[in-house]
């Protein structure tokens, strides 16, 4: 940049996704928030520098010349390694069929999307996965199946505000922390739903201490007030909704009594707080991960839509907008069409877990013909995914049928999804591993090539990169890419064109693809991208893109699917487990400020701050077991056990532990036989079964935070 220049863009060293602005003053770069009015801007973001030029980034491609378990490393050209990799992924094609190929992609660390459910859909395989899915990408599903689309809070608007389990801050979703204050400000009031008394609990009208993993059951509780007394929308319910009446029989059965009983919370407290929620003119429920890793995560979920539907919050409060017509979308790019039924009908999981499948995908097809439109959208781009502990079975030789080449784009594979080892031994078993990343990740460190990505400091942007705002959004680079980095598309580009594939990808730059998608506009990304974002039409808005064109309280896509549509609360049940010798319930995926998920822990201002693993435990606790603060101990559960930090905090309900999410100690030594530096040691995923019974049944994701027992030895 110039001296006296400025430029926008989008951080994405956490998923909060901040609007930032650069300005070149006498040869110094400094950031500051786009929007004066909203000052997001954490400590992640200020330490930008250490992070484009740690002295342990990877900026060449690598070739492990060794072997995944004892690893010998050599930089190669970007020629040799697309040379290479073409040629091993043709000869797993060839050997096994494309369907033995899978990826896991972040689309938000790569800064595009679409393109690598384009390679894939083009190549032949339908096994894509995501982190997504733990995480807003299977919560937007059931939204889907019940609105049709994706819900947004109107924060403008909203005069009360439930939170799940959410504790934001000026580290933590900063924009957010900076609308909610607003709304506080302006006489919102908040529920907060969380065992502990977190800084956001902390200013709430109502804080809900349940037990863990119990939030579908309270709100079946509050469907049955609200129904029960009359306090719902009756004009919108009769008008816009399908299945009001049976759900009023099923929640029936979640009394005030019984859900309080099952929460371990007052009667009264679940009657109050459901009327506080009717009765608000505006509320919202905006959207928390806690939602999304429970065995009652579907159950939970509906519920949430469930309410806001049948309070009258629709539209007013709580945006439904549908696809946007201008720009071409991530599912236009990721051209699914490419793919045949033939090879659609292999995704893995695809009858055991149809929800995010293709399967359920297609259920969509008439509401998107009614619009004028012949593909359903891919919402959130986990609208056709493969289900992930079945995929990395299928790595280790124990599914329908071999997968043997894996990419890691974007994403710390390892350390992001439940049951750790299964997924080392997934890898353990592939031909080919492929990591995209910035660091030598645990994932990196049993791959066969590793490729250094861009930064978002380094790449021109266009988005969103999911499918779900209808808005095409810009940011412009603020540095030099470092050593030879590259961006995402040209990997693909590159194999693509190798692999015979060349014609799917006719742009022979990102630039290129760019303008390709902004083309119904008449304006290319130079001229376009002047502004931060482009408002698209939403052809949906207000509407529902359910089969029925209502908003589905008991979604006929799950009968469909041969899923129940009533939703029930489940006690989590453990097999084999003594309970006395696991005494603990565990809670995981608490969210160090200082780091986001498996990432920053290389920054040295950053680790200051927050140097070790913490476990949360109660100081009766502690002292029955002689725990003193700062002491490290092990915390296992039937599955495995982890090393952590003990940290005695008076917030942390009696006979629960809370643990970290993501940790690994980057500076120690590398490969499986070193423990992976300390992912083998210290991260939550180790803990955590991806067995059938620690799986909700309908999504087929993890259980990481309802009744799993633990135990803790110093």
């Amino acid at each position: 940049m110039e001296n006296g220049e400025s430029r926008f863009a989008t951080c994405v060293f956490c998923d909060g996704s901040c609007p930032l602005s650069a300005a070149c003053d006498e040869g110094e770069l400094n950031l500051s928030p786009l929007n004066p009015a909203i000052p997001a801007l954490c400590s992640k973001a200020v330490r930008w520098r250490d992070y484009v030029d740690h002295p342990d980034r990877i900026v060449r491609p690598r070739k492990n010349v060794g072997t995944k378990r004892n690893p010998v490393w050599e930089d190669i050209s970007w020629d040799q390694a697309l040379d290479e990799i073409a040629e091993k992924l043709t000869r797993v094609v060839e050997q096994y069929g494309p369907e033995a190929v899978a990826a896991s992609e972040m689309p938000l660390n790569i800064g595009i999307g679409g393109v690598t459910r384009r390679f894939l859909n083009h190549l032949g395989s339908p096994n894509y996965i995501t982190p997504l899915l733990l995480c807003m990408g299977n919560t937007a599903q059931v939204h889907r199946a019940v609105y049709g689309w994706f819900t947004g809070p109107n924060w403008d608007a909203a005069d009360l505000v439930v939170y799940f389990g959410q504790d934001r801050g000026p580290e933590r979703w900063p924009v957010e922390f900076h609308k909610l204050n607003a709304a506080l400000a302006r006489g919102a009031r908040l529920i907060e739903v969380d065992p502990r008394t977190t800084e956001t609990a902390k200013r709430a009208d109502e804080r809900i201490a349940l037990r863990y993993g119990t939030d579908a059951a309270l709100l079946l509780g509050w469907i049955n007030v609200i129904i029960s007394e009359g306090l719902y929308d009756r004009e919108f319910v009769e008008a816009q909704t399908t299945g009001f009446d049976e759900l009023a029989c099923w929640v029936a059965q979640y009394t005030p009594e019984k859900v309080a009983s099952i929460c371990g919370i007052e009667p009264e407290q679940v009657v109050r707080t459901a009327r506080m929620y009717a009765q608000a003119e505006n509320a919202i429920i905006p959207w928390g991960v806690v939602g999304d890793m429970s065995v009652n995560s579907t159950a939970m979920l509906q519920c949430q839509c469930i309410l806001r539907a049948i309070c009258g919050f629709l539209n007013k409060s709580e945006m439904v907008f549908g696809p946007g017509i201008g720009a071409l979308s991530n599912t236009d790019i990721a051209d699914f069409p490419a793919l045949s039924p033939e090879q659609r009908a292999k995704q893995i999981g695809i009858d055991a877990y149809p929800l995010m499948s293709f399967k359920a995908m297609e259920l969509y097809r008439p509401a998107f013909e009614r619009i004028g439109l012949s593909q359903p959208s891919d919402i959130m781009c986990c609208s056709a995914t493969a289900t992930p502990n079945l995929v990395f079975k299928a790595m280790a030789g124990k599914g329908p049928y071999p997968v043997k080449a894996f990419f890691a784009v974007g994403n710390n594979t390892v350390m992001s999804y439940a049951d750790q080892g299964q997924v080392i031994e997934g890898l353990l078993n592939q031909d080919l591993v492929v990591v995209f990343d910035h660091w030598m990740t645990p994932t990196a460190q049993l791959a066969d090539y590793v490729l250094p990505g861009d930064t978002w400091l380094e790449r021109d942007f266009m988005g969103p990169v999911f499918d779900v705002a209808p808005a095409t959004t810009f940011g412009h680079a603020f540095i030099e890419p470092r050593g030879e980095v590259r961006g995402w598309y040209d990997v693909l580009k590159g194999l693509a064109d190798r692999m015979g594939m060349g014609e799917a990808f006719p742009w022979n730059t990102k630039r290129d693809l760019y303008d390709h998608i902004l083309s119904p506009l008449g304006a290319p990304f130079d001229e376009a991208s002047v502004r931060p974002a482009i408002g698209k039409e939403a052809v949906a808005h207000g509407s529902f893109l359910t089969p029925s064109g209502k908003v589905e309280l008991l979604p006929s896509v799950f009968e469909s699917l041969g899923i129940d549509p009533r939703p029930a609360y489940v006690e989590h049940c453990e097999p084999g487990v003594d309970e006395s010798a696991y005494p603990f319930i565990i809670f995981a995926g608490a969210r160090d400020a200082k780091s986001y998920n498996t990432n920053h822990h290389q920054i040295a201002h950053l680790r200051e701050l927050e140097p070790e693993p913490l476990l949360f435990i109660n100081p009766v606790d502690a002292d029955e077991l002689g725990v003193e603060e700062g002491a490290w101990v092990r915390v296992s559960t039937t599955v495995g056990s982890v090393e952590l930090v003990a940290h005695i905090d008076a917030v942390q309900p009696e006979g629960t532990l809370r643990v970290p999410h993501g940790w690994w100690k980057p500076e120690t030594a590398q490969g499986l036989e070193n423990g992976l530096s300390g992912a083998q040691l210290h991260n939550d995923g180790l803990l955590f079964s991806g067995e059938a019974w620690n799986l909700d049944p309908v999504q087929g994701l993890p259980n990481l935070r309802g009744g799993i027992r633990a135990k803790v030895t110093v």
